[in-house]
């Protein structure tokens, strides 16, 4: 077990196609998963930055993001307040512990705004990097 303080960075990536048209079609096949084709491209092809970053309780919003209601709570939780059409997207979340080099250490979330919501809250579960899904807040992404 590391001593180190981790760093936990939260990235937003876009997605490679408007996902609007997919949240209002039935699948094909119930319980069949369709495809990956809005998350699997390039990175040169989208959009990817840096959400903001937190080391101990000292949190940084990017340039991009600040004067916007977001911030890490919980010590690895993304919040975001006011959600905005161009939020929509996979977020990805690392945690970085410079002598912890085994294990899986990013895990992505996947958010699509379609309407006004409630306050989105991405959910790392430090001891898992395993998504669920809960009621109260998106899947965690560690």
């Amino acid at each position: 077990m590391s001593t180190q303080t981790p760093v936990i960075q939260w990235w937003y990536k876009s997605y490679c196609r408007d996902r609007t048209r997919d949240a209002f079609s039935f699948p094909e096949g119930l319980g069949v998963r369709g495809s990956s084709s809005h998350v699997d491209c390039s990175d040169s092809s989208r959009t990817v930055r840096v959400v903001a970053s937190v080391t101990g309780s000292s949190i940084t919003l990017a340039e991009h993001y600040k004067g916007r209601d977001i911030t890490i709570i919980n010590k690895a939780d993304l919040r975001i307040g006011e959600l905005q059409w161009g939020d929509s997207g996979v977020y990805l979340c690392k945690v970085i512990i410079s002598d912890d080099l085994e294990g899986r250490n990013e895990a992505p979330v996947e958010l699509l705004v379609l309407g006004e919501s409630s306050t989105p809250l991405l959910s790392p579960t430090l001891s898992s990097l395993q998504p669920s899904i809960s009621p109260s807040h998106l899947p965690p992404c560690l």
